[in-house]
């Protein structure tokens, strides 16, 4: 079975050799082995989807840090999920890891985009119903978190397939990031706060499959629909998409959450002023979901 939480052990104790021997097969062969400094490394925390020839991911992040990447593989067909067990176990014994995302067989899409596109090694290509991907946040150690720089927490990412009727291959990418990979609750405060300045990006904007996701979104729905009509007529919002490397397939994206922004607070009346301009903007936050910025028409 898949595991949905984990607990884990504190950080000190979490080194890469502890993590590459559990993963390991017994008797593998070692096909990678290598450590580099990384940035805007392309963290997948969501199902893929695939659009003009591109396969992307709602939910992906850029991170910096520091990166040791390991891959083996073994002449025996094994039992993915007992492959995985014992790292399981492992981290159950402590506390305060998260599974930002876990897949299995054919929910986790191609396999040629694992093993190529995040783990750069084709080696890891292998059968899409015999897959396991998985992404653990270890958190900073507490000792860590009373430094005056930002504290660095462990991110796990586990790549298991099946190449075929006798050989397993395993990758492991453990990486060292002071990137905020956790994602965030956000408030009425939050968004209030922001639209006190006079243009920027607005937190709050959730899509969901493809659309903008009304529930989730209720949050930035609540501070759009209470502000006051004056306030309303001057303020325009622009929905981005960073899907495609296809500027057109973008703007389709950016015009289909705008005009679900538009519906979903509309109000007793008052529509608000919200457009689509595909990737004409830098993301935020160095991630490729869509996002909503916020501008202010100055008053006469």
């Amino acid at each position: 079975m898949m595991l949905v939480v984990l607990c884990v052990l504190p950080v000190e104790a979490a080194d890469d050799d502890r993590f590459s021997q559990l993963v390991a097969p017994v008797g593998a062969r070692v096909l990678t082995d290598r450590t580099s400094s990384i940035d805007h490394f392309r963290l997948v925390l969501s199902a893929q989807k695939r659009a003009a020839a591109v396969t992307f991911a709602d939910r992906e992040l850029r991170i910096s840090g520091s990166l040791r990447r390991l891959a083996w593989e073994s002449s025996e067909k094994l039992d993915l999920d007992g492959l995985l067990e014992p790292l399981q176990n492992e981290l159950a014994q402590g506390m305060s890891a998260r599974v930002l995302y876990q897949c299995q067989d054919l929910d986790c899409g191609s396999s040629h985009f694992w093993a190529n596109e995040i783990f750069e090694n084709g080696r890891l290509v292998g059968r899409d119903n015999q897959q396991r991907y998985m992404v653990i946040y270890l958190p900073p150690t507490a000792a860590a978190t009373l430094s005056t720089q930002r504290a660095s927490a462990t991110l796990l990412l586990v790549y298991a397939t099946q190449r075929g009727p006798r050989q397993t291959v395993v990758g492991l990418d453990m990486i060292e990031t002071s990137d905020n990979v956790l994602p965030g609750v956000v408030n009425r405060a939050d968004i209030s706060s922001m639209l006190s300045i006079s243009s920027g990006w607005l937190p709050g904007f959730q899509v969901t499959d493809g659309q903008f996701d009304s529930v989730a979104s209720a949050p930035l729905l609540n501070v759009l629909t209470s502000l006051s009509q004056g306030v309303q007529q001057r303020l325009f919002l622009v929905v981005h998409c960073y899907q495609s490397n296809d500027m057109s397939v973008n703007q389709t994206c950016s015009d289909r959450l705008a005009q679900q922004l538009r519906v979903a607070s509309f109000d007793a009346g008052a529509e608000l002023n919200v457009s689509g301009q595909a990737a004409l903007a830098l993301p935020p936050d160095g991630s490729l979901v869509p996002a909503l910025r916020f501008v202010f028409w100055p008053r006469r």
